[in-house]
């Protein structure tokens, strides 16, 4: 092998190194980040995390519902949720704000999309917007709650 194909192999390998590419799907990412509360399957844990199977939530959010979710993703939920039936009294969620964008835009996806089989979801732009600055948890329950 000559020196310029051993350079180029060498880049090559160089290159992959810095810039790992990720094969996990959005499915995945929720498994990884957010299963441990909301369960394998999103329909959550009762006494500690709702379903977020829940087609009735996200429709009744309407044109809200990717603000919603990418402001909880963000900067978390804490305070009284009623969902399916149940209730969640001094549920915290924290801030998931640390993921990466590009994976919390995929986990949103996964959520609306797989889970509840809706269009849509929360782009790079909105996610990074409540990154930079959150939404607070009474906003959250006001666009919740529909007020």
């Amino acid at each position: 092998m000559n020196k310029r194909a051993v350079s180029l192999l060498f880049a090559l390998v160089a290159l992959g190194t810095h810039y790992p590419v990720s094969a996990e799907s959005g499915q995945d990412k929720f498994v990884t980040n957010c299963s441990g509360c909301h369960g394998m399957d999103a329909k959550g844990i009762i006494g500690l995390a709702p379903s977020l199977e829940n087609p009735e939530l996200w429709n009744r959010l309407g044109d809200k519902r990717d603000q919603y979710i990418a402001g909880v993703v963000t900067g978390g939920m804490s305070g009284k949720i009623e969902s399916l039936g149940n209730s969640y009294q001094g549920f915290a969620m924290p801030p998931q704000s640390f993921l990466e964008t590009a994976d919390l835009v995929e986990i949103t996806h996964y959520i609306l999309s797989d889970i509840n089989h809706l269009t849509g979801g929360p782009d790079a732009n909105l996610i990074d917007k409540y990154k930079e600055n959150p939404l607070s948890h009474q906003e959250l329950h006001q666009l919740r709650d529909g007020d």
